[in-house]
């Protein structure tokens, strides 16, 4: 890399996988003797990687491009999932000054970086249509800077197509990266002493059946198990494919972190059914309940989408109740968001915002009270913390348990990055205590 190439900061919104592939970013450009700075430190290129799965998302990416500009730097390229779908829009909100560069050309950023000046990308659009994505690019890092745990991508895009989602659009059909590929970067990890890994895809229960010949992520959960003992936490896993194969897998497993994510999106069949979601509220909650009698102590969580086009007040109620009832611990609560593309965007029972304000604030306060009352349930277990980093205002270090409780507990600093066994004494406005043993 030149010399007024030399400095450079990668800027990542969204997701998990996202976030792997910034850290990619930079560390590609650091190969190529980029030094990367904090943008107050006016680097000289800023990549900022964009995520689209709802407005407000958007609305993020096109403040941090402008921010980004404002450091005046040579070039600032903009990539991702936004960047990949509305390419025009995220040009424009660059003031054309911008390079705006695609899911496959995010890898081949370095590359083409290092072939051209920064003057002849600026104003250049690089997007390859999502639906020629056929092979899931390789991520490859040494480290995952910032982070105690790390994420291990092992499957990209979607096939799915539900009414309200973008995400095929803006990362193309489901494509799964090699078990050789995946057991390569998680060997990486762990001799680089990382505790856990968080096994992540856009649609992670997909993985391995574009394989020759076909897999399943049992298949490759039994050979992560195998690279010693190191955390396994799934990231997010549709309800249809929590097969029994699999749970008896975590139960038999040494390594698997007791917390499974769940989306639900609505409790409403009618809902569920315009939503493109292919199960019941009844399905969800038999599947939620034979996890719950496996896992005592798992953590459950769940997205909902709340005002949904042509969500009545009746099928709202129904998606509360059912979640009232269910083993959820904790929800992630989402707006429905109209976004272009997609087959609810042209949907005309739209809901009123006002409406969608309290339906989303109900549930909330629905998960807060869950949520408490799951950590008001561990005092007195010994849970096993990583810890994670410490709380300037306190002095207090603060971890994650194996499913998934923060906890806040006396210790020294060069505890982080371990694995120690904390006993829960208390829970004070949902902020749970340990003593380490």
């Amino acid at each position: 890399m030149a010399d007024r190439r030399e400095t450079f900061a990668v800027l990542t919104l969204g997701c998990k996988v996202n976030q792997v592939e910034g850290a990619y970013l930079a560390e590609s450009l650091s190969a190529l003797g980029g030094r990367a700075v904090s943008p107050g430190e006016g680097p000289r290129i800023v990549v900022v990687n964009t995520c689209a799965v709802t407005a407000k998302a958007a609305y993020e990416g096109r403040k941090l491009i402008r921010r980004a500009l404002s450091l005046n730097p040579e070039l600032v390229v903009a990539t991702g999932c936004y960047a990949q779908t509305f390419p025009e829009e995220v040009l424009k909100a660059g003031e054309k000054k911008i390079a705006v560069f695609g899911q496959a050309e995010k890898f081949r950023l370095p590359e083409i970086m290092a072939e051209n000046p920064p003057e002849k990308l600026r104003g250049q659009i690089l997007v390859t249509p999502a639906e020629r994505l056929r092979k899931a690019q390789p991520a490859p890092i040494t480290r995952f800077p910032g982070h105690t745990r790390a994420f291990l991508r092992v499957q990209d895009g979607c096939s799915q197509r539900c009414a309200y989602c973008i995400v095929p659009l803006a990362r193309g059909p489901s494509r799964s990266l090699s078990e050789e590929e995946v057991l390569r970067q998680a060997k990486i990890f762990v001799e680089e002493g990382y505790r856990e890994i968080v096994i992540t895809g856009i649609h992670l229960g997909f993985w391995g059946r574009d394989l020759r010949p076909p897999k399943t992520l049992v298949d490759l959960l039994r050979k992560l198990e195998t690279l010693g003992q190191v955390r396994l936490r799934l990231s997010s896993l549709e309800v249809t494919e929590i097969t029994p194969a699999l749970l008896a897998w975590a139960s038999s497993s040494a390594n698997f972190a007791p917390h499974f994510h769940v989306p639900l999106q609505s409790g409403d069949d009618g809902v569920l059914r315009a939503m493109g979601r292919l199960y019941t509220g009844e399905f969800y909650l038999e599947v939620l309940s034979e996890i719950r009698r496996r896992f005592p102590q798992a953590a459950l969580g769940a997205d909902v989408l709340v005002g949904f086009p042509g969500e009545s007040e009746e099928a709202f109620q129904r998606t509360y109740e059912l979640i009232a009832r269910s083993p959820l611990t904790y929800l992630h609560v989402f707006p429905y968001s109209p976004r272009p593309g997609t087959r609810a965007y042209t949907l005309f029972s739209q809901i009123p915002p006002e409406v969608i304000v309290r339906r989303a604030r109900a549930l909330r306060e629905l998960s807060a009270r869950k949520r408490k009352a799951f950590y008001q349930a561990q005092v007195g277990r010994v849970l096993q913390v990583l810890v994670e980093e410490r709380e300037e205002e306190t002095g207090l270090l603060k971890g994650l348990s194996e499913n998934y409780v923060p906890v806040y507990l006396r210790g020294e600093a060069q505890l982080r990055g371990e694995i120690v066994s904390v006993r829960v004494v208390r829970v004070i406005d949902s902020r749970v205590y340990g003593e380490r043993i």
